[in-house]
């Protein structure tokens, strides 16, 4: 018998299955759904949003809008160019505020973000509160809240995850509509399935949903 034989299949067996495992970690699974945690509660569009504000002060004369990231998180990283592009183009009328999440402690997600020179605030969600008063289990997300600390947008970037179908631009249509005075819509399903990667865990200290 060639022993070539059975070496090559080997290999090529061995070599399909990397890049199947490859292509799952980097691309496929963020394709699917994240897991909503059991018993998470989301708040509804016109809710009012208490957020953890810890030093911050709410600027009541333009929307607030949050922007869920996780630095380690690949989805994060796919949608960082049409990110930009809405600070660029709305930072005089909306206030941003980019919400870190992940681990390592806040010194480590704040050194992480600050290389990406977004040029918005930021605070270190540790312990999931931010991420627990907008209902926001998976990164990234966007929540847009309008001046009367209503939630008027939660939801994806977009249907697709680098954010190059204009048609499904969720958050630009959201602060589109808020600054163009808009009544809030009722969610779209392709925005509110939560798509990227899910939190590991909620934070120590944190309270659990109810």
């Amino acid at each position: 018998m060639n022993w070539r034989i059975p070496v090559v299949l080997f290999s090529t067996v061995l070599f399909l299955m990397l890049t199947g495992f490859v292509f799952w970690q980097q691309d496929w699974q963020y394709s699917l759904p994240a897991v909503r945690p059991a018993g998470w509660r989301q708040p509804a569009v016109g809710e009012r949003i208490l957020l953890p504000l810890a030093g911050l002060t709410l600027d009541k004369s333009r929307p607030l809008f949050l922007h869920f990231f996780n630095p380690d998180c690949p989805c994060s990283r796919f949608n960082l160019d049409h990110v930009r592009q809405l600070i660029r183009r709305h930072r005089g009328d909306v206030r941003f505020i980019a919400v870190l999440q992940g681990e390592g402690g806040s010194a480590l997600l704040r050194a992480k973000f600050e290389k990406l020179n977004l040029g918005v605030e930021s605070v270190a969600d540790e312990t999931g509160a931010w991420a627990e008063a907008a209902g926001v289990y998976a990164t990234p997300q966007a929540v847009v809240i309008d001046r009367n600390e209503r939630l008027y947008f939660r939801g994806n970037y977009n249907i697709s995850r680098y954010c190059v179908v204009p048609g499904t631009e969720y958050a630009r249509i959201a602060l589109e509509s808020i600054l163009a005075g808009l009544p809030a819509k009722p969610e779209d399903p392709g925005a509110a399935i939560s798509y990227g990667c899910p939190r590991s865990k909620i934070a120590k200290g944190a309270k659990q949903p109810a």
